[in-house]
């Protein structure tokens, strides 16, 4: 008996036989399951903690990470697009993990007169989702030493039962607030004024 052959599958004529490999099907459905946002709902709830890092280059000695914990953060609205709120971080509770460094970062920041850093927020630009995380733009007014410029601040919203989980991350550059980075030794050992912020927030009960 004469053994049969069974016609490959083909793609477009002069290709390959078709294959799926594993990986392949994983990129597929995590593609397929990226869609556009319809309307998508938070239930306000209170902040349950909070914090925002501030990466900082310098020049001759080792870049560092400062931290502060946030002193209020709340929104309000169901609709995520809709939503608005504020965030503030006391400055006196700024650490970068060396006190006369935390000192100096104060003192260009003239945390005595302007002792809060504020963000309010005015809406959100949804994105699309990711299993169930929302991709969003944060829009909103971000004041810093007394001046307030708007800002545009790219993020995600996980949405909680009830509250959420919200991260955003974005770069500053201090002198457009009025802030001469601190240096010492006639400027050997310099700040670079642009840093990058994150923002980390959980809300629930």
């Amino acid at each position: 008996m004469r053994a049969v052959r069974r016609p490959q599958r083909h793609g477009p004529r002069g290709s390959h036989p078709l294959k799926l490999p594993g990986y392949g099907l994983v990129a597929v459905l995590a593609f397929s399951s990226t869609k556009p946002l319809g309307a998508q709902s938070v239930v306000p709830a209170p902040l349950q903690s909070g914090a925002i890092t501030f990466a900082m280059r310098a020049t001759t000695v080792n870049d560092f990470v400062g931290r502060v914990d946030v002193a209020r953060a709340e929104f309000h609205g169901t609709d995520l697009a809709a939503i608005t709120g504020v965030v503030e971080v006391r400055l006196a509770e700024m650490r970068t993990g060396i006190g006369l460094r935390d000192t100096h970062m104060r003192n260009a920041m003239r945390a005595d007169s302007f002792p809060v850093v504020r963000f309010e927020l005015e809406g959100l630009d949804v994105g699309a989702t990711h299993a169930d995380t929302v991709t969003a733009t944060f829009r909103g007014s971000l004041t810093i030493r007394g001046v307030t410029r708007a800002v545009r601040v790219p993020g995600w919203v996980l949405p909680r039962s009830p509250g959420a989980e919200v991260h955003a991350s974005f770069p500053i550059d201090m002198r457009e607030y009025g802030i001469a980075p601190p240096s010492r030794f006639l400027g050997a050992v310099r700040v670079d004024p642009m840093t990058t912020i994150t923002v980390s927030l959980i809300f629930g009960n």
